[in-house]
């Protein structure tokens, strides 16, 4: 069998820096929080627009915000109870986000569902505003609108599905045990996002570290048509979009281009569930499963309600076993640091990961070697030695337009393989930041 790889990239399971035996092992367990908080900046676009104010009584999947914008989704209750608060809190954005607190009464009622009925025939132009009015947006990180991704515009055309269940982001097993325990749910939504955009080819694409991925993928896609599984050669970052579809393709996104400027679109597998759900039985995203790791007491995957606190998530997997000195929201490579522990889980949170105060150490600096580690190390093949040097200098105009930093996918992996410990991806995050700003600005 024929394995995908991409140039570049590391190996952090090589160091025992994956820490994903912590939970891959582990079913995925329901837990459902007494309050939950959902913000309204969930997904890239502007923030949804709260429709529900303190004392409303809502239902499970009832809309409580609309959709603002061409790239708007609306946000739903997770859980049947009162809303006791609309009021801005600190997330894990720069500013603090609007939220819709509601107090869980525990009835478990529904709002009245519109399901369209079985992916196969199901009406395909139906699919697209059903998986928009689910308020479906990105589940492996990027909350990018889901409907946006299926809706190409005139001019481009995709042939191809890629379903995403690399997974290799360190930590991190709520993909493997998704794929593992509802393959069906997998398959399902990647046909319906192929009849929805008349696409004949989907591939799902899993690490062969998961074997048994594999085999459950390989099974439930048994005759279903243009259907694929796609065995990837185990590398971090096998997931990012640019080297999933070079690794399976053998096609290159054109600098500051999008997937489908190489006939592709990208969907990750929790996002393909989801659409199933919304297509099947008609239900909005509401809850995720989460990989709850690291400095707690008993690692687990969790399905959580989305607006579960932070603390309520570590909580039920037995609380912090050490004193926390950082959370992580995602994996430790591309993870976001959360502001404490009274943020909430979104849509996109695939993974909570606790340091203790140890770990959480940055270590100190010192002088490049020039050993070029970090140019074989990146995925995108730019070179994180001079543009960390040209950041140094203040040479963003250098860094832009020579240097090619917006393309830096923020991975990591210089970061992780340098000798010297140097800051190079929070460099580029910031340079990145600060000519994004520029641009915006002209």
């Amino acid at each position: 069998m024929r394995k995908y790889s991409f140039r570049g990239g590391i190996h952090p399971l090589r160091d025992t820096h994956e820490g994903k035996e912590l939970t891959r092992n582990k079913p995925i367990r329901e837990v459902v929080a007494q309050v939950v908080r959902i913000p309204m900046d969930m997904h890239i676009g502007a923030p949804s627009e709260p429709i529900v104010k303190k004392g409303d009584r809502v239902l499970i999947g009832q809309k409580i915000a609309e959709a603002v914008g061409g790239i708007g989704v609306p946000v739903h209750a997770s859980v049947s109870g009162t809303v006791t608060e609309v009021a801005a809190y600190q997330m894990m954005h720069k500013k603090p986000s609007m939220c819709i607190t509601i107090e869980n009464d525990g009835l478990e009622e529904w709002v009245q569902l519109a399901p369209l009925g079985d992916v196969e025939t199901a009406a395909a132009d139906k699919i697209i505003p059903a998986v928009k009015e689910a308020g479906i947006c990105g589940m492996g990180g990027a909350c990018f609108p889901t409907h946006i991704k299926m809706s190409p515009p005139a001019g481009k055309v995709v042939d191809t599905v890629l379903l995403n269940g690399a997974e290799c982001e360190t930590f991190l097993t709520a993909d493997f045990r998704l794929m593992l325990e509802q393959p069906e749910r997998v398959v399902n939504g990647l046909r319906a996002v192929m009849r929805a955009m008349g696409v004949k080819r989907g591939i799902i694409c899993i690490e062969d570290n998961k074997p048994e991925a594999i085999q459950a993928i390989t099974k439930a896609a048994a005759g279903r048509e243009g259907v694929e599984v796609g065995t990837l050669k185990t590398k971090y970052p096998q997931g990012g979009e640019k080297q999933l579809i070079y690794s399976v393709l053998g096609r290159e996104v054109p600098a500051g281009g999008l997937p489908m400027d190489a006939g592709v679109v990208v969907l990750n597998v929790g996002t393909a569930a989801a659409i199933a759900d919304a297509v099947i039985e008609g239900k909005p995203l509401i809850s995720r499963v989460t990989t709850i790791s690291g400095a707690v007491a008993a690692p687990d995957n969790l399905l959580l309600r989305i607006g579960t606190l932070l603390k309520d998530a570590a909580e039920a997997c037995g609380g912090y076993a050490k004193e926390p000195g950082k959370i992580f929201v995602g994996g430790s490579m591309t993870g976001v640091c959360a502001p404490n522990d009274e943020a909430s889980i979104s849509k996109a949170n695939n993974g909570l990961v606790v340091f203790d105060e140890k770990d959480a150490q940055l270590p100190d600096e010192s002088s490049c070697i020039r050993c070029g580690r970090c140019i074989d190390a990146c995925p995108v093949w730019l070179n994180p030695y001079q543009m960390k040097r040209d950041y140094q200098l203040g040479k963003l105009d250098e860094m832009e337009k020579k240097l090619h930093v917006m393309e830096c996918v923020l991975c990591g992996s210089c970061s992780y393989v340098c000798p010297a410990r140097q800051y190079l991806t929070p460099a580029f995050k910031d340079a990145k930041d600060i000519i994004t700003a520029r641009r915006m600005k002209q």
